[in-house]
Formats: C-alpha cells, sequence, structure tokens
C-alpha cells in the first residue's frame, strides 16, 4: 500500500545484512578526497555521486559555482510538500591524506577522512533511495537533498540554497554527525570570526623606545577588554586563537594582531557582541586599532518545532532499541543557516563514532544501518503528520 513503508525493525535487520555493500560504497566516496579548497576534487566527488544516484527515480542538479567547489541537489518525488535533508561534500582534509590515513575497517570501526564526516552520509541516503523505491512515500510529498561544497569554511556560498530549500520544507533534517552516545542536536551555537589588528610606531627599545608606540601592550589590553565580552551563564564564550606580533626583542612593536572566535546560543547575543567589537577604540592613542570580521553563522535555537522532531525521533528510536538523546553544541552546521529561515530543524542524525577532523576520526559501522534505519521512520512518521 503507498504510503505504508516498512517496519523499521525490519529496516533495520535488512540494512544489517548490507554491510559489505555499505563499505564498499562509502570506500568509494573517502577515496575521492575533497577538501574544502580543492574545486577539483569536490566536483570529482559531485561527479560520482551523480553517477551513483543516477540508478533512482530522482532529479539531479548541479549547481555551478566558481570560486569553490559545485553544489549538489537530488530530488526524489514531484509533491508540494518538502522536506530536506542536508549533507556536505567537503572535508578538512587535503589532497593527499588519504597516504597517512587510508581508509580501513578494523574491529567495527571504519576510518578514514571525511568518513564520519559526513560521508557515510551518502551511504545512508543511497539506502534510504533503495527503500523509498518500495513506494513508501506519498505522491504529495518530496525529498531535496542538499549537499553544499562549503561547509566546513562556513558555506559562505552554500548558505543561501540551504536557506531557499528551508524556506520551502516542512522540516529539515541534518545527517552531520551525532553527539556523543548518539544524541541528536536540537540547539547549536552561532558563531563570529574577528581579527583585531593594531599598528603602532617602531622604535629601539634602547635608545628611544619613548618615540615608539608598543602595538602588542595595545593589543593585549585590547583582548583584556574583549574576553569581558563574554558571557557563560548564557553560552556566550570568546576564544583569542591567534596572535601576532613583533620582530625582535630590542624593536618597539609596530604591528601585532590577534584572531578572536566568538559562539553564542542567542541572536540578540550576536548582536550585542558584533556591536562591542565595533566599538572598540584604541587605548593609546599613538596607535591604530583595526577591526574586522562579523558574526557568520547564526544560532539554531532549540524551538517548540524543534522539541515535535525530536519526539518523532524518539517514538521511532524505541521501535529500533535506541533511547535517543538530545545535546546543545557549540559547532555549527548548515542547520544553523537552515533554522535562519524559519524552518523546523533537527540536526545530528548521521553516524555514530568519534575524532572528526582528526586523524583518528572514524566511525563504528552497525550505527549506519541504525541511523539510516531511524531516518526512514522519522520521514513516514513526518509524511503522516499533515
Amino acid at each position: 500500500m503507498e504510503g505504508a513503508g516498512m517496519r523499521v525493525e525490519e529496516v533495520l535487520k535488512q540494512l544489517l545484512e548490507k554491510e559489505q555493500d555499505s563499505l564498499t560504497l562509502m570506500k568509494k566516496f573517502v577515496e575521492t578526497e575533497s577538501f574544502s579548497h580543492d574545486k577539483d576534487g569536490i566536483n570529482k566527488l559531485v561527479g560520482i555521486l551523480k553517477k551513483a544516484f543516477e540508478v533512482f527515480p530522482v532529479e539531479i542538479q548541479e549547481v555551478v559555482e566558481q570560486e569553490v567547489g559545485n553544489h549538489l541537489k537530488i530530488e526524489w518525488g514531484q509533491g508540494p510538500r518538502q522536506i530536506t535533508i542536508l549533507s556536505h561534500l567537503d572535508t578538512v582534509y587535503p589532497r593527499g591524506t588519504l597516504e597517512s590515513m587510508p581508509f580501513r575497517f578494523e574491529e567495527g570501526k571504519v576510518y578514514g577522512p571525511g568518513v564520519y564526516d559526513m560521508k557515510a552520509s551518502y551511504v545512508m541516503m543511497y539506502h534510504l533511495f533503495n527503500l523509498l523505491e518500495e513506494g513508501s512515500l506519498p505522491v504529495d510529498l518530496k525529498i531535496l537533498w542538499l549537499l553544499t561544497s562549503d561547509e566546513e569554511v562556513g558555506s559562505p556560498h552554500g548558505k543561501i540554497h540551504a536557506m531557499e530549500e528551508a524556506a520551502r520544507s516542512e522540516a529539515v533534517l541534518v545527517l552531520e554527525p551525532s553527539g556523543h552516545g548518539g544524541a541528536l542536536k536540537t540547539a547549536r551555537k552561532g558563531g563570529g570570526k574577528f581579527t583585531v589588528e593594531v599598528q603602532g610606531i617602531a622604535a629601539h627599545a634602547g635608545v628611544n623606545p619613548e618615540d615608539g608606540a608598543n602595538a602588542i601592550e595595545e593589543l593585549c589590553r585590547q583582548l583584556i577588554e574583549i574576553t569581558g565580552f563574554a558571557a557563560p551563564s548564557i553560552g556566550t564564550t570568546i576564544n583569542i586563537g591567534e596572535i601576532k606580533g613583533g620582530t625582535l626583542f630590542n624593536v618597539v612593536p609596530e604591528l601585532a594582531s590577534a584572531e578572536v572566535d566568538v559562539r553564542v546560543l542567542e541572536h540578540e547575543e550576536g548582536e550585542r557582541v558584533e556591536q562591542a567589537f565595533k566599538n572598540l577604540s584604541s587605548f593609546n592613542t599613538k596607535t591604530r586599532l583595526t577591526v574586522k570580521g562579523s558574526m557568520y553563522r547564526p544560532p539554531m535555537p532549540r524551538s517548540e518545532e524543534t522539541e515535535r522532531l525530536f519526539h518523532i525521533a524518539s517514538q521511532v528510536g524505541k521501535q529500533l532499541g535506541l533511547s535517543l538523546t538530545e545535546v546543545t553544541t557549540g559547532g555549527g552546521s548548515d542547520g544553523n543557516f537552515a533554522a535562519s529561515a524559519g524552518a523546523p530543524v533537527l540536526d545530528g542524525l548521521g553516524v555514530v563514532g568519534g575524532y572528526a577532523h582528526s586523524p583518528d576520526e572514524y566511525l563504528w559501522l552497525d550505527s549506519l544501518a541504525e541511523r539510516t534505519a531511524l531516518l526512514y521512520g522519522i520521514i513516514l512518521s513526518l509524511a503522516q503528520n499533515r
């Protein structure tokens, strides 16, 4: 019967029997390196994905970009109702990383650059489309799978597509890796990056220091001021991540700069901190202060609609023998942009594993079947909740 679908317990059993197929697919995707700044590598991955998914009754659109790799949209169904699923194509690993970090499967874990964050999501979607071929999706619903090419660098080009598709959607499901122990991500902090530069006056530290203006001293005073912008009790944090300055110990430094990371849980806090950076002024009037940057990713707050999505996921999880939890994370994703467009968002639906962005990145292979069955069940539940 159309729209009925398989029981998720049956789906899980079926997918666990396909683990070798999952490994074969995953290996192909992981061994196509796709560093954020490697346009050719990303576009090659796009080509491989198009070929892999053209076996399904889907519409595939490659969104061409000039400065970064191309994005990819894969659409199942033609109905007026839309559910958007988000993944990304890029990883943090430069081309050649495979030589020191090869794809491998050991003791239930799969390793490789980007395997956890988030190329396993492509395998999840492949299995999902296979399941949908059973006729389990109502004719009035379509699935739009968006893969952006620049998520790991803040989605400067991809965010508009995430926001546009989210604005058309009843729900957005994000296949970013899960939180600890498989937790779903119901809130994410927004992020900002600011650069503080000080132009001082060089002078001899022993002969005429009074003629100089110490850029490092001025920068230090500014950074003490900036750390005061933090409000940890409401989730606003400041991290001074990088400092540069000076040339020699016996020279009054002419230049100094710092890179500052900001994280906020509330949109109003982002506005407050951004304004505070704009209001900075020199303590030493002989120096010149320049501040660049902004809040580049809005927060993804936990809303009533998010709570509803988490409840649906929890109910599906129980059928699979999973006791799902939720978490708020300081890291960002394209889910932040989707939420800013007003769509209900549930994030962290991807595989269970750990050590993202490191040489030890891995996932538990059996979690791929569990999370695909969970995704399938959530979609069927949303399809029935008109």
